[in-house]
Formats: C-alpha cells, structure tokens, sequence
C-alpha cells in the first residue's frame, strides 16, 4: 500500500478515535497484579509498593539491595488491533531508574522476562523502550536526550503481530520504535513496567487509557490491511 494511503488510513483512526479511561488512580489497586521479572540481587529482595499519591500511580522501594524490574498487570486488560495504551507523564523518576508501559502476551513469572514490549521514561527525562521477543531481547531503543518534553507514554498495536513504541507532547506522537516479534504478542497482558535501581520514590503517571477506532475506521483499517497484503 502507498504511503499516502497510509497517512490517510492513520489520520482517519486518530479523527474516529475515542478515549476508554481504564484508572484514573483515584480508587485502589486491587485490581493490579506485581511480578518481579528481574532479580538481580543475588536472591535477597527490595522493599518495593506500588502505591497511589494525589491521585498518581507510583512505586516506593523503602529497602534497596539490587536492581528490580516489575510488570504491574491489570487484571482483564487487553489490547486490540489498532488500540493504543496511553499513560500521562506527570513527574519524573528519581535516581537512575524507570517507570512506564508494559504489553506482553504471556502471563508474567517471578524472575523471567518474556514476550513483552516496554516504553519508559527515565528519571534522567531520557525516554527508551525494551522488551523480549519471546526470550531474546529486543535491541534497546532510546532517545538519549535529557528532559524530552513529554505529556504521555504510548504503546500502539497497529497490527495482528506489530507494535509502535513512543510519546506525545502537545498532540504531537512521537514513534521511537516499531516491533514485529517473531513469537507472536497478542497483547493479552497489560499494563506498567519499573526499573529499580535505587531507594527512593519512582513516578508519576496518570489517566490510563486505550483509544479505540469507531467501527468505521476499523474497516477502513482492515480495507487497508488487505490492500497492503494483496500488494505484496
């Protein structure tokens, strides 16, 4: 498919779009689940909560003893073809690490990383996405620069099997990266991602969201998918 049609295709999506607000943190978070998939402090552990301060989701590590990484999943939360997962950027981290994103397709195991995509802003206003094909790494992505002007995160399935990862600022996205993993990611399991490397207070993000096409653009999508695939 041409190009043009494809800036046609996706200036369309963003117009139909709509907003479902999935947690706007004024509430509680029973309905998140915290896996550790990465230790690598030797077998001892952090003292690490997820917590909700002036309406903001944020992780506190009271005890540190080595670098963490969490996939904070929200219980029956899914994410459809042409669906983007958005999060606000409210405060920065502190310290050297990471907090943002988390799409996989496989239900997470404490201590394994797997089958997932991960977009993140740094305490640094550095901005980087990281994951798993399966279990090889993906190539990490980044933007280095320190302090990006940022009002959201987003994770983006624009198809079956590929993902955009990047942000906003003003209206204006921002795609850092595209992936298309070789197992296949159904985006079955949604939610945040953090990186601790330190004591101290990780956050803040807010308002997290799914956009959703209106059925007409969901067709034009699929028109558009099979004009793409009868061209190849």
């Amino acid at each position: 498919m041409k190009k043009a049609s494809v800036l046609v295709l996706m200036g369309l999506m963003s117009m139909a779009a709509q907003a479902v607000l999935i947690d706007d943190f004024s509430g509680d978070l029973s309905a998140y689940t915290d896996t550790v998939i990465l230790d690598a402090n030797g077998g001892a552990s952090n003292v690490s909560t997820w917590q909700i301060v002036d309406g903001t989701l944020q992780i506190s590590t009271s005890t540190y003893d080595g670098i963490e990484q969490h996939a904070f999943i929200r219980s029956g939360l899914t994410l459809g073809v042409g669906q983007e997962l958005q999060a606000d950027v409210v405060v920065g981290a502190t310290g050297s690490q990471d907090i943002g994103l988390y799409v996989g397709g496989t239900v997470p195991q404490t201590g394994v990383r797997k089958d997932y995509i991960a977009m993140y802003r740094r305490s640094s206003g550095q901005l980087f996405s990281r994951g798993f094909d399966g279990t090889t790494e993906y190539p990490l992505a980044g933007n280095w620069t320190n302090n990006i002007s940022i009002d959201k995160l987003f994770i983006a399935r624009v198809e079956e099997n590929k993902y955009e990862a990047g942000w906003y600022y003003q209206g204006t996205r921002n795609v850092l990266v595209t992936r298309t993993p070789a197992y296949a990611n159904a985006a079955t399991v949604v939610g945040f991602y953090a990186d601790i490397r330190g004591a101290g207070v990780v956050g803040s993000l807010d308002n997290l969201r799914i956009f959703v096409p209106e059925p007409a653009t969901m067709a034009l999508l699929g028109l558009g998918a099979l004009l793409a695939s009868r061209k190849r």
